[in-house]
């Protein structure tokens, strides 16, 4: 599930929107905060009023500022929010009856449609799926669909034969000294993480980069934010 991770607030300027516009998006804005991380009624309602605040916003860029500025959340936060209300739209007032964890479950894009079919049908009949089960049989299914596109003998059989998966013990001398390598690489970028970031902000990084999808898009925001820091600091220097 994203974690509801707040930026820095810094004042969003409403200076391009008519009075009852800027009033309207203040008083979403006011709303969400108040119910972020309550039940998933709240999620819900949460994310239609992210939906209603972007049909002002619709320049693309305009709507993050105002959510991380105005709200206090991060982009990926938001657009699970708002897919957790367009999933309740979609399969109706069951949804609110699910744990949070299970609606964002259900509502992230890579669930496959017969596990969301299958928990809300369960939720509509008094039967709520306890959000463990919801994970396994996500990953039961996600699993049935790769052996489906890959069949014993044909896709399976020719990746196993590849040198790259093959164990330690059949792999040629350069793929092992290739994974010894990586190794060594990644125990010492472990470590100077933990030199840089300590015991806390590890844990922060080991949380982001669990969450179903985030990690590339989380790597490229950071490749963002190295660069704009950089020109920054050059403009500073300048002067």
């Amino acid at each position: 599930m994203p974690a509801a991770l707040t930026v820095s607030p810094n004042p969003f300027d409403y200076s391009a929107f008519d009075a009852e516009t800027a009033s309207n998006l203040r008083a979403q804005a006011n709303r969400i905060r108040k119910r972020i991380g309550k039940a998933t009624q709240d999620l819900i309602d949460i994310g239609r009023d992210l939906l209603a605040a972007k049909k002002h916003l619709l320049d693309h860029g305009e709507f993050i500022k105002w959510v991380e500025f105005e709200v206090g959340i991060v982009r990926r936060t938001a657009q699970a929010y708002m897919a957790i209300a367009k999933l309740a739209d979609e399969k109706g007032a069951a949804i609110a009856l699910l744990p949070p964890t299970t609606a964002h479950r259900l509502a992230a894009k890579s669930t496959p449609s017969e596990v969301v079919s299958e928990v809300v049908a369960k939720a509509q009949s008094g039967d709520v799926v306890p959000d463990r089960r919801v994970f396994e049989m996500i990953s039961e299914a996600k699993s049935q669909k790769k052996r489906a596109e890959y069949p014993e003998g044909d896709g399976f059989h020719r990746i196993e034969q590849h040198p790259r998966y093959r164990g330690p013990q059949e792999a040629p001398p350069e793929a092992e000294q290739a994974r010894q390598d990586r190794e060594k690489m990644t125990a010492e970028a472990a470590e100077m993480l933990f030199a840089s970031l300590g015991p806390k902000g590890v844990e922060l990084v080991i949380k982001a980069f669990a969450e179903e999808e985030w990690p590339w898009d989380l790597l490229s925001e950071l490749r963002k934010g190295i660069l704009l820091r950089k020109k920054a600091a050059d403009g500073d220097n300048a002067h």
